[in-house]
């Protein structure tokens, strides 16, 4: 080979080499920066997963409520949220603090509100977690492995969850609805005591002690359709809001009927109406009520308490009032 092409050869073999290394350094800084941003994701996913957890958890921690008048139990529930957390690793260490949020949820702005509010129906009670490793929580920032090599500072990571408890809005069919109506004055009166104080309800009744037979749907003042859905339940699903048939009159037999069904739980429709009108009245809640005996004799009654249950088939949105629905997370 000649001298010139001999210079030819090596000028193309320095250029490649030039190349190759451009090349290189391009492709490892792609593979530093692909790998630190997995990790980067993998560890929000941790953080994330302690927050879901903590809110959960937490918010369920919110029931039963406490003091007088009884409000959701707020301390329970940040001590629940924040050991739930401290369970948790991200970035291979254990999770050491988080910040927390009680209040009510307002359904309308979509805010978390302060303990402090007078709630409305529009108001859920709640918590938020806040899980970060940024300076001073969770050992800090994310370092990056390869990507400082190029400039790149480590990462703070931040992850959210609000998580609220409701009662139920919706019994599905055959999901437990006994057909007596009582009273919203009665069921504020007694569904947080503790313990439970037995009464009894029944027509016969008058506030803040009642009861009225309902028929839900169908207009039907007779015993054989109360005395089916006694033993069946709602055969429809039952929605706040929904109209349904008050039936007044005593019914000797039914009391005599629900005395059979002794040691169960059931689902009571909470109303706001007088009792001794034979029309529709919307259902504003539901409330569990534990039945303890009754009688068909000169005294006609259901005796029971209220109980604190959780209706997992039920579907959320309704006031608390002794029944609720599992903890929800609506935000992350």
């Amino acid at each position: 080979m000649n001298q010139g092409a001999r210079r030819v050869a090596d000028s193309q073999a320095g250029a490649m080499a030039v190349t190759i290394a451009i090349f290189l350094v391009g492709f490892l800084a792609m593979v530093a920066l692909v790998f630190d941003f997995g990790h980067v994701v993998w560890v929000k996913n941790e953080l994330q997963k302690a927050a879901d957890a903590g809110s959960l958890y937490g918010a369920r921690c919110l029931w039963p409520y406490v003091g007088v008048p009884s409000t959701p139990n707020w301390t329970a529930a940040q001590t629940a949220a924040t050991q739930t957390v401290l369970l948790n690793r991200a970035d291979g260490q254990l999770l050491t603090n988080c910040d927390l949020q009680s209040g009510y949820w307002n359904l309308a702005t979509k805010t978390l509100e302060s303990t402090g509010v007078v709630p409305t129906a529009s108001h859920l009670p709640g918590i938020r977690v806040t899980v970060s490793k940024a300076p001073g929580h969770n050992g800090g920032p994310v370092a990056l492995m390869f990507a400082a090599f190029f400039g790149l500072v480590p990462q703070n990571l931040t992850a959210q969850a609000t998580a609220v408890i409701t009662g139920p809005a919706t019994i599905p069919p055959r999901g437990g609805a006994f057909p007596m109506a009582v009273p919203k004055v009665m069921v504020e009166q007694y569904w947080n005591r503790e313990p439970p104080v037995s009464f009894r309800i029944g027509s016969a009744y008058t506030d803040p002690e009642g009861g009225q037979w309902t028929s839900f749907f169908a207009d039907a003042n007779d015993v054989p359709t109360i005395r089916e859905l006694m033993a069946q339940g709602n055969p429809e699903p039952l929605k706040i809001g929904d109209p349904i048939w008050l039936e007044p009159g005593t019914k000797t037999t039914l009391y005599s009927d629900a005395a059979a069904m002794a040691g169960q739980t059931v689902i009571l429709p909470v109303v706001s109406t007088d009792f001794a009108t034979h029309a529709t009245t919307p259902i504003v809640g539901f409330v569990s009520y534990y039945i303890e005996s009754a009688s068909g004799g000169s005294d006609k009654y259901i005796q029971g308490h209220f109980v604190k249950r959780e209706l997992p088939q039920a579907t959320s949105g309704g006031p608390v009032f002794g029944s609720v629905v599992p903890s929800t997370k609506l935000v992350n």
